[in-house]
């Protein structure tokens, strides 16, 4: 089970499942995928996630593509039939372009991947659930799918009677695949009927907030893909504070470094600025203490930093070494500092619904709670 939930910071589990399915499929020479849904986004996705693989460019690839009620991209079947090996087909075509508003007489709601050999029984990855061929379903949506690998699987077997129970899903494919129109036979009329449409011709699942921020072009932002839409959701940001500038010698420093990109985290924006940029400020407050303005600035050493309140003011003897804990607080730009050490972050993990540990390129540690 691949449970996927960007509220808690599990993204991309969708595509991982899929790419991960592929590796361990071994040598296998078809690829089947149903989706009731796809987006241009989500092909490159899976292109690029399966291209790393040894066989995905030379197998045979099947998708049956669902066009109800127009959410599907057209440029997204193109996509997928410029594949190399690569044959679209699309279910319940006819009847779906006889409706104005493209309403098919049954919605075609199969999400589906398989990676099999020639025969039925040389099925080596099936996997099922909720996640259409989008961005967003295989990186940033709240989705769920099952993965099942079969491999050296012999007649007589308890394996072999299981891998005898996904028969149906190969036996369907099939049926379907033989029922439904060829993409060539329907593509310009359905990228005519798809333009005339009244309202916005992408996928809605699109148009989220989290997937817009996955999809960010990285010439114009400090950070993209993952790491943005987790910053974006956490509770909590950690740093070791092994690093604190010292900036007020001989006093403790209150300067800390942290990764670029840090600052989506404070509320700010990820797109380049130049270097020595004040980013804005934001209150924080050691914990138990009142909140004083901080700012947040974008250094000469490409390193997002943070105005951390002046410690002997606030019964901080030093931040050196120790490890900070940022927490949203009610109210925008609003965090609770709590200065703690490796036993108290463990604590904090402990009682996280989920916890993602990062690294700087020196190797000091830094990680979201959700």
């Amino acid at each position: 089970m691949h449970a996927q939930d960007p509220r808690v910071g599990r993204v991309g589990v969708v595509l991982d499942a899929i790419a991960n399915a592929s590796r361990e499929s071994g040598d296998y020479e078809h690829v089947d995928i149903a989706v009731a849904y796809a987006s241009t986004e989500g092909v490159r996705l899976l292109n690029d996630a399966l291209s790393l693989g040894a066989h995905w460019s030379a197998a045979t690839k099947r998708f049956l593509v669902s066009i109800d009620f127009g959410f599907t991209q057209p440029s997204a079947l193109h996509a997928l039939s410029e594949l190399g090996n690569s044959e679209v087909r699309i279910p319940n075509a006819r009847a779906v372009l006889e409706s104005a508003i493209l309403r098919p007489p049954f919605a075609f709601h199969a999400k589906t991947f398989l990676f099999r050999g020639r025969e039925w029984f040389s099925l080596k990855a099936l996997i099922v659930g909720s996640a259409n061929l989008t961005a967003s379903a295989l990186s940033t949506g709240a989705e769920v799918v099952t993965r099942q690998i079969w491999n050296n699987i012999s007649p007589r077997t308890a394996a072999w009677e299981h891998l005898k129970m996904a028969k149906p899903a190969v036996d369907w494919f099939e049926d379907t695949w033989n029922g439904a129109e060829l993409l060539t036979d329907v593509l310009d009329e359905y990228r005519l009927r798809h333009r005339a449409l009244p309202k916005p011709r992408t996928p809605p699942e699109e148009k989220t907030r989290t997937t817009r921020t996955f999809l960010l072009s990285p010439d114009e932002h400090v950070i993209t893909g993952t790491l943005p839409v987790q910053l974006a959701a956490a509770k909590s940001l950690w740093v070791d504070g092994s690093s604190i500038i010292g900036n007020r010698k001989p006093k403790p420093g209150n300067q800390l470094n942290t990764p670029r990109g840090t600052r989506i985290f404070f509320g700010f924006s990820s797109k380049n600025v130049p270097r020595d940029t004040t980013l804005g400020t934001v209150e924080i407050r050691v914990a138990g203490h009142l909140y004083v303005v901080r700012s947040i600035r974008f250094a000469n050493n490409g390193m997002d930093i943070i105005g951390l309140p002046i410690p002997e003011q606030f019964g901080v003897d030093s931040y050196q070494d120790t490890i900070l804990i940022f927490s949203r607080d009610s109210g925008s730009g609003h965090f609770t500092l709590t200065v703690t050490d490796a036993p108290g972050l463990s604590a904090y993990i402990a009682s996280a619904s989920n916890s993602v540990e990062l690294a700087m390129n020196g190797g000091r540690r830094y990680g979201l709670l959700f």
